[in-house]
């Protein structure tokens, strides 16, 4: 019986230490990629992520989800990637890229016959050119998905990021439709980032949002989809699900597809420096590769608390949604559960009288949750 308790103790130590000490790397040079005829070259790449610390989760040893990254700098990895399939030519013309996505993904899909795994890449980028007064332009902003199937789908990864980069430009180059009016793009521009007052329009990425650069939303309808709400591209009838979020005047909206396995938008509200969320489903939601990818963000106490969180998505006495709090510069999320409000409450005795008596509902977290941080 000790050698039994034993061993598990093990196997559980040796896989929390793995998840929190390993990074899967990648590469994506391949002596297969060649050069793809294009009219353009890529003359700048701009990192517009939220989340620069990793580019998404793998499964490692006793199948613990870990971060991974590129082997190389994030910028130095694609512009070599670059240089091979969109070499610089006489006679083509320079376009940037500002990357506001680039994340991959593996999950299970089992069947009742086979054990499989599935392994996505996704991409989402803007291209930017420059104008007749010499400053640069974002034309219009493209997506990919790739994804493939396998018992083990971990060394897919690099194949699957390089097909969605040129799918994405293959839809650059395939598309006739561009934004009406080109967004203004300055790498150097400060973010202001104690801007809650956001305009209507729909904003391509996070710093946009700050900086009130956005497409008219006249060229946008807003529909309702589940809980959340979809963007529909007027012109073209495309189902828009690329986007940042957008705002109506009244609300920003903003998509969850690095939180949610559906693609949709959830109305916010904006409290300081966060987003709240009244409601996400916990079904939709994967606890340890949020733990995974930010975890080294939060640290220490939050650490615990997103640890904590983990044990939640399998408590059947737990709320089938739960709220959820963004931070609007890192992206940081934040789950309101009611073992995540007990936590912050301990050390204030009243307050966690206070909380114990009520029904414990989405308002009643986000009440304490504003009181315990002065909001």
């Amino acid at each position: 019986m000790k050698k039994t308790i034993f061993t598990f103790y093990m196997f559980f130590t040796l896989g929390a230490f793995a998840q929190d000490n390993e990074v899967h790397l990648i590469s994506l040079a391949n002596k297969n990629n060649l050069a793809i005829d294009s009219d353009f070259y890529i003359e700048n790449i701009y990192d517009g992520r939220q989340v620069t610390e990793n580019i998404g989760t793998v499964y490692e040893l006793f199948n613990n989800k870990v971060p991974a990254n590129f082997e190389k700098p994030f910028i130095e990895e694609l512009r070599s990637l670059f240089a091979v399939l969109y070499p610089k030519k006489d006679n083509i013309k320079p376009i940037s890229v500002r990357i506001n996505e680039l994340y991959i993904t593996e999950a299970s899909a089992n069947t009742e016959t086979n054990r499989k795994e599935l392994a996505s890449a996704t991409v989402v980028l803007d291209i930017i050119e420059k104008g007749a007064d010499g400053k640069e332009y974002i034309l219009g902003t493209y997506f990919a998905t790739r994804e493939n199937t396998r018992s083990d789908v971990t060394k897919l990864h690099p194949a699957l990021i390089t097909a969605a980069i040129k799918n994405t430009f293959e839809n650059y180059k395939n598309s006739k439709q561009v934004y009406q009016t080109p967004i203004p793009f300055d790498q150097d521009e400060p973010v202001n980032t104690k801007n809650t007052n956001i305009k209507e329009g729909v904003y391509l990425n996070y710093k946009d949002v700050f900086n009130q650069h956005a497409l008219s939303l006249e060229d946008y309808s807003i529909t309702k989809y589940k809980e959340g709400f979809c963007l529909t591209n007027r012109v073209t009838g495309r189902i828009e699900t690329a986007f940042y979020g957008f705002s109506d005047g009244q609300n920003f909206y903003i998509n969850l597809f690095q939180f949610s396995t559906v693609r949709y938008y959830l109305k916010t509200e904006i409290m300081g420096d966060r987003y709240f969320i009244d409601e996400v489903f916990e079904s939709n939601l994967d606890f340890g590769g949020y733990y995974v990818t930010y975890g080294g963000m939060i640290g220490g106490l939050g650490g615990a608390l997103a640890m904590t969180l983990i044990s939640n998505g399998n408590n059947t006495s737990e709320l089938k949604k739960i709220p959820l709090v963004l931070d609007r510069v890192n992206g940081t999320p934040t789950f309101l559960s009611d073992k995540y409000i007990l936590r912050i409450l301990e050390s204030n005795k009243e307050l966690l009288k206070e909380y114990k008596k009520t029904q414990r509902t989405p308002a009643d977290k986000k009440l304490f949750y504003m009181r315990i941080h002065g909001l």
